[in-house]
């Protein structure tokens, strides 16, 4: 889904999208490594209308241009975090409480790294944009059937690789009731890398103006033009060269009063935060080795 943001901004900055969009395919190819945005972490956010305010999906993305290299360690939305002002909560009911910015501060505190951009992704959007693509190939990993009559909602997906129109899709990222949040994180970021190798396609890249125009309006960011361009530059050589880590917060079950939380296991954190967050391990895979996920 972060990849969305380097499409959507081509239009924010431009006086003619249609020129636009012919300099920026000429850029990538003359271009394609260049380090216009320095190494640095961004908080991802995902909000879904369905759960309300609650972010529904939390990534922070390490990205390294130089090395073109990138990581995305996924929060579990339940993990028990301090928030600050509220004290002890899940992590997710900090957009709640106080939008973008409260998020960022209590995910920085929790890893202690700095977070010094976002991306907040209305994920009511996509729906919208897979089907512009023309739909999604995906491997189904299982049945994933439900249904809420009271909700109004059904999900009816059957297993295997298939080609998911933009509700298939977002019933595939909303499924939950056979499994945890880490089967559901797991999809979230098989669907990542699935969205990553579509819209690199070239008849995609330039597939139209209105296209892009729904992708710009499903984000909000405080990256700049000159970055996002940057951003999706990284993204895209990292992509291409098959340097893209992933990982999400370890820990165990913990239930409180009767609430589920998810308890991150302090010492692994560290190590991802090391590892991942810090660039390490993507200057090891920029000498060869590789990136575990």
């Amino acid at each position: 889904m972060v990849l969305l943001v380097g499409a959507a901004a081509l239009v924010g900055f431009t006086v003619s999208l249609a020129a636009r969009l012919a300099l920026f395919d000429v850029f990538l190819s003359l271009t394609p490594t260049a380090p216009i945005l320095s190494e640095t972490n961004i908080l991802v956010l995902g909000v879904d209308n369905t759960s309300g305010r609650l972010s529904d999906t939390m990534m922070v993305l390490h990205v390294s241009p130089a090395r073109r290299s990138a990581a995305v360690v996924s929060v579990p939305r339940d993990t028990i975090v301090t928030i600050p002002g509220r004290g002890l909560d899940k992590v997710n009911a900090a957009f709640a409480y106080g939008g973008i910015e409260l998020a960022r501060k209590t995910i920085e505190d929790f890893l202690r790294v700095s977070l010094p951009y976002y991306i907040l992704i209305d994920l009511s959007e996509i729906e919208d944009i897979v089907d512009r693509l023309g739909g999604i190939t995906v491997n189904v990993e299982k049945r994933m059937y439900y249904k809420d009559y009271a909700g109004g909602l059904e999900i009816d997906l059957q297993p295997g690789v298939q080609k998911l129109n933009g509700k298939q899709a977002m019933d595939y990222l909303r499924f939950r009731h056979t499994d945890g949040d880490f089967a559901r994180i797991g999809r979230q970021q098989n669907f990542l890398r699935d969205l990553a190798a579509e819209m690199m396609k070239r008849e995609n890249l330039l597939k139209s103006p209105s296209l892009f125009l729904s992708m710009l309006g499903s984000i909000n960011t405080n990256l700049n033009s000159r970055e996002i361009l940057g951003l999706s530059l990284a993204l895209r050589a990292a992509t291409e060269l098959g340097q893209i880590g992933m990982t999400m917060i370890p820990g165990a079950d913990l239930m409180v009063d009767g609430i589920y939380y998810w308890k991150p296991d302090e010492l692994e954190v560290r190590k991802i935060v090391d590892q991942l967050l810090s660039g390490r391990a993507l200057a090891a895979a920029g000498q060869g080795q590789e990136v575990k996920d």
